[in-house]
């Protein structure tokens, strides 16, 4: 069992431009995944690599209703 540690690492991140609640939720993905078998990790990196692909004023997205568009 590992411990829980305060993280840093440096990159290119925009999780200010979220809200603080927005925030903790990635912050809670990324402990919920951590926790959990890797096949389910695997296949949830999986889904969010499909979403960080998407584009909203292009693509289809179900559920997702975009003025405008």
């Amino acid at each position: 069992m590992s411990l829980t540690k305060e993280h840093t690492i440096s990159l290119n991140c925009r999780i200010n431009d979220l809200s603080p609640e927005h925030q903790i939720t990635v912050v809670r993905l990324v402990n919920h995944l951590a926790s959990l078998p890797d096949a389910y990790t695997q296949h949830a990196m999986y889904r969010i690599l499909k979403i960080t692909e998407e584009n909203p004023y292009t693509d289809k997205i179900d559920g997702l209703k975009m003025e405008g568009k």
